[in-house]
């Protein structure tokens, strides 16, 4: 296999230091960039660089922890616009994969206040058009979204998992096999990779975040997963925000109601108060699950909490707002941007190590 084909723009032995100069890591990390291509058959090919998935990790394999942050950008962003935050969660020690998927439409303007479209919607970018993840799952097809099966956010995965587990050891990839724990075998997986074949990813060790509609993309996949298979933990940035429209009332998306596989002490979330779309996110955020279920956090903690620029005292809580002025057209982008507030990396460590605990 030729592997410098894919790698783009390398950072080796890369001394984190963070951008904003508000954070700075003593863990060195590796970074690469991948063609998704590359990974698997009839994924397709990314013609931009800036649209290759990132990969980072910790360069030792003492500091580089045995859970994997899956990140994902939002409506018509590319992966280059969360390198950041992907090297700032790499710093604490987690490997970290920055997926380009396919989002190169936006789905509140797809569907535009269609409360089924929503769940048809996302449930196709995630799984694949009319792929059913497991015995007994739903399968998805909304007809102005075009995703197959192999380019789905799970195939996408599994693949790019799949490659880095056999390159050979670089600089840039210390230790392949560390990626292979992700990943287990099951022939009634409807998902092939090039080397492994029939596998699921292993939700148990996967923290699933993203901002904006991929900040949706995670409780969508959380919530559908086998009961038996949840993800370790998700963590949401100015999302979802999916509604019916002020036609019918803006109310919460029905899928948002749904019972969760994951458990909703496992969800995680961060908003701006000045976000123009923040109301429908902390509706979202207490409506998930279904009446009775808490929302966000759980029924034992479903406050949400003033954490003003990033610093403020979180408390514990699963639902972090920011207040800081910012400039309302920033609000929305704040939440994961740090070069519009540097101090919201303090609420980045808070939430992707859940309080401290991970």
């Amino acid at each position: 296999m030729n592997n410098n084909k894919t790698i783009f723009a390398v950072f080796t032995l890369l001394a984190f230091v963070f951008c904003a100069a508000t954070y700075a890591s003593s863990v060195a990390v590796v970074e690469q960039r991948v063609q998704p291509a590359d990974t698997g058959a009839g994924i397709d090919r990314e013609l931009l660089n800036r649209d290759w998935h990132q990969v980072v990790q910790p360069q030792q394999a003492s500091e580089r922890k045995d859970v994997l942050v899956l990140y994902l950008v939002g409506s018509l962003a590319s992966t280059n616009n969360a390198l950041d935050i992907s090297r700032f969660a790499a710093g604490l020690g987690y490997g970290v994969l920055n997926l380009q998927y396919p989002n190169r439409t936006v789905v509140g303007v797809i569907c535009g206040g269609d409360d089924a479209c929503y769940e048809a919607y996302r449930g196709e970018t995630i799984f694949g058009q009319d792929t059913a993840y497991a015995l007994g799952q739903p399968s998805y097809n909304e007809l102005k979204n075009f995703v197959t099966r192999e380019n789905s956010i799970v195939n996408r995965l599994l693949n790019l998992l799949d490659y880095l587990a056999h390159q050979s050891p670089t600089a840039n990839n210390p230790q392949p096999a560390y990626w292979r724990q992700f990943l287990y075998q099951d022939p009634n997986s409807p998902y092939s990779t090039a080397n492994l074949g029939s596998v699921y990813p292993a939700w148990s060790k996967i923290v699933v975040a993203g901002h904006s509609q991929g900040g949706g993309m995670a409780p969508m996949l959380a919530s559908n997963l086998p009961n038996a298979d949840p993800l370790r933990r998700l963590v949401m940035f100015a999302a979802p925000n999916d509604n019916t429209g002020g036609r019918n009332g803006n109310l919460s998306a029905s899928w948002i109601l749904a019972p969760s596989a994951t458990p909703l002490e496992r969800y995680w979330g961060l908003r701006h108060a000045d976000d123009g779309q923040g109301s429908y996110v902390q509706q979202n955020w207490a409506n998930m699950g279904g009446v009775g279920s808490g929302g966000v956090g759980g029924a034992a903690n479903n406050a949400e909490v003033d954490i003003g620029d990033g610093t403020g005292n979180p408390q514990g809580a699963q639902r972090l707002v920011l207040s800081a002025d910012v400039g309302g057209v920033n609000a929305h982008l704040s939440v994961s941007d740090a070069s519009i507030l540097p101090t919201v990396v303090s609420a980045w460590e808070y939430l992707f190590t859940a309080g401290g605990t991970d």
